[in-house]
């Protein structure tokens, strides 16, 4: 239960933390803040209704998706869970169109290093980055891997489970 609150506590945080950037869309006269979020982007609207494929995968940029990759229980040490990132930004900008990609990867860096926690989690202090090598221009991809210690569960146990 606490892992999945702490992913709608990060997605909740990262669309206020990105609420303020404007980036383009596949509509020349719209920039938006990139929307985070949980698991998977949204059904399309219409998905019996044909589209051109181009028009299906670009619809929903700029966004954040927030996913569960894992979790380490350590009996009485540390319950660390590990949460990917995947930002993806859309531009026509051949040369330069990575940049907005690393620029919402940076503003989502910095907000968690200046809070440090989320809900009950605090950052471990592990955030790591990375660019996609390929992209289909003019869409651009990059994630983050982001870990965060979460309370531990106490075992209710009697003097006599010892013996």
């Amino acid at each position: 239960m606490l892992n999945t609150t702490l992913i709608d506590d990060l997605v909740s945080f990262i669309n206020e933390t990105l609420k303020e950037m404007r980036l383009p869309t596949k509509d020349e006269d719209v920039e938006r803040a990139p929307t985070a979020y949980d698991g998977y982007l949204p059904p399309k609207k219409n998905p019996s209704k044909r589209r051109d494929d181009s028009d299906t995968e670009q619809e929903d940029f700029p966004y954040v998706i927030v996913r569960y990759l894992g979790e380490e229980d350590t009996q009485y040490k540390a319950n660390v869970v590990t949460l990917r990132v995947v930002i993806g930004t859309f531009s026509k900008d051949e040369q330069h169109g990575w940049r907005d990609t690393l620029n919402v990867m940076n503003r989502i860096k910095i907000a968690l290093g200046k809070k440090q926690t989320i809900g009950a989690a605090s950052l471990t202090g592990t955030i790591s980055m990375a660019l996609f090598e390929d992209h289909p221009k003019p869409m651009w991809h990059g994630v983050m891997e982001v870990q965060f210690n979460l309370p531990q569960v106490v075992w209710e146990r009697s003097v006599l489970d010892d013996y």
